[in-house]
């Protein structure tokens, strides 16, 4: 079992959760709070067109777009479509009539978000089906004998024309814990339903819980030791949260209150800025180069500094072997879904070939989206399909390079107020109380406007002075800090002292 920590970074503009597992970065997730997520959150939405030739239907659920209902997400099962595969004429009468939904994907570029009737609600253990008569086991429970217990066991407690599948925590949980957690999630559906009864026009009905309750929810077992969260407040409610879903691990949240900067501390910044470059070096010489279509994403193993030993079967195939391991890691952290092609260094040999397939396979049985490996093609091309769930990260912490016009990206303000932040922590640890940052106008309007900073002149950064020194040579999201002992530093004119 891989021990590991979760690491909740708590800012007043964003939260970052990272997981670490035997001392790497495994996942990283991020939301700002003025991000309004959909992802989970179910809604009284309104039927306002139906599309019977792309068997769809746009719902209005009270967000700046219509969402898009398709026939599949409609019907309990696709086999209650006629045989032609047309969606049955009960969709078009309820155009311009009320239909709970529950979003499933956030909305990308023009596209709406996606719905669906086929509500779903998540605890640690089980996911209630309550519109869908069906029974099943995560697909990572590999003991038969366990599979067996928890299908007989929900089977029991399913509700008429409802149904759970169990989680991969059910390997580590009490049944009177699994039952416990089905009887609370039944007794949530009912306030659903009454709050849609209730609702007198198109609203939110229901919230999948904050940010970080439902990500430490999912990530929290056994095999976690500790979550450190830098926040007092948020501290107090995770725990509170925790204890309420009657989570037997409440008591491994500690509040990390010490004065070097918790990302500084645990080296989670340095490991993000490489996640969002196209090139990842390994070991071996070999590299990776990331390489993202609208149709899929390509991944190359290039030979880089890569130089095969005297046997060179044999290197090429080691060389693989960990090429595939920190593909399955990338994918993970970046959170890349759809396809994504892989194309190894060639191999001769098969039992190489089906090796390396296997140490993806082994690998991706750790990531909690579900991942499937097709296989490997003779050209050593192997295709990968993953779920998408929310967004991958460089669209998250990248932003649209307004110099190339579209050509290439820049980091977000948002993640470059929280570098700097870091990085002044670690400056006047050292001893300096004035921070002197060189930066292009932009991010110093950026940062004083926004008020990235605002919250920590008043606490972690009161005794100390910083200066925004604005340089029409400094990129878009490009910065220098240097400090000074001094109480008086000759700046600029156009320097800005920060607040």
């Amino acid at each position: 079992m891989k021990t590991g920590h979760i690491i909740i970074d708590v800012q007043s503009y964003m939260t970052g959760i990272s997981l670490i597992e035997s001392d790497r970065l495994k996942e990283y997730h991020v939301e700002f709070r003025e991000t309004n997520n959909l992802t989970g959150n179910i809604y009284k939405g309104y039927v306002v067109n139906v599309l019977k030739g792309l068997q769809s239907a746009f719902v209005n659920f009270g967000n700046v777009r219509n969402g898009f209902l398709s026939a599949h997400e409609t019907l309990g099962h696709k086999t209650l479509m006629d045989d032609s595969g047309v969606m049955p004429d009960r969709l078009s009468a309820e155009e311009n009539t009320f239909v709970m939904v529950q979003a499933t994907k956030e909305e990308i570029g023009n596209k709406g978000a996606r719905l669906t009737t086929n509500i779903t609600l998540p605890g640690r253990y089980v996911v209630f089906l309550p519109n869908l008569d069906f029974v099943g086991v995560s697909a990572k429970i590999t003991d038969e004998l366990l599979r067996e217990k928890l299908t007989k066991a929900l089977e029991k407690v399913k509700p008429r024309g409802g149904g759970f599948i169990a989680r991969t925590a059910c390997v580590e949980a009490k049944k009177s814990e699994i039952l416990s957690e089905v009887k609370q999630l039944a007794g949530l559906w009912e306030q659903i339903k009454e709050n849609y009864d209730r609702a007198e026009g198109i609203s939110q009905i229901y919230s999948d819980g904050d940010f970080i309750f439902r990500t430490v929810r999912d990530m929290l077992g056994a095999d976690i030791e500790t979550v450190y969260i830098n926040d007092r407040a948020e501290h107090a409610n995770l725990i509170r949260q925790l204890k309420d879903h009657r989570s037997k691990y409440h008591d491994k949240v500690k509040l990390y209150a010490q004065p070097k900067d918790i990302c500084e501390e645990f080296g989670i910044l340095d490991e993000v800025d490489r996640l969002l470059k196209r090139r990842v070096d390994l070991k071996s010489g070999v590299s990776l180069i990331f390489d993202h279509t609208e149709a899929l994403t390509a991944v190359d193993v290039n030979t880089a500094r890569f130089t095969a030993g005297d046997n060179h079967e044999e290197t090429v195939f080691q060389a693989n072997l960990e090429a595939a391991v920190e593909i399955a890691r990338q994918i993970r952290l970046r959170n890349i879904g759809g396809i994504i092609v892989v194309d190894f260094i060639d191999m001769e040999d098969a039992a190489h070939r089906e090796a390396v397939l296997e140490a993806l396979r082994v690998e991706t049985l750790y990531d909690r989206t579900k991942t499937r490996i097709v296989g490997m093609t003779p050209l050593g091309l192997v295709e990968i399909t993953r779920k998408k769930v929310g967004r991958e990260l460089g669209t998250i912490l990248l932003d649209t390079c307004p110099y190339c016009h579209g050509e290439a990206q820049a980091y977000s303000v948002y993640y470059t107020a929280r570098k700097i932040k870091r990085d002044l922590k670690s400056l006047f640890l050292s001893g300096y109380t004035t921070g002197i940052l060189t930066l292009s106008e932009e991010l110093a309007d950026s940062l004083l406007s926004g008020g990235y900073l605002s919250e920590d002149v008043k606490t972690v950064f009161k005794d100390k002075r910083i200066y925004l020194v604005p340089d029409k040579t400094c990129g878009r999201s490009y910065y220098r800090l240097k400090g000074s002992q001094e109480t008086v530093v000759s700046v600029p004119q156009n320097a800005k002292l920060l607040y």
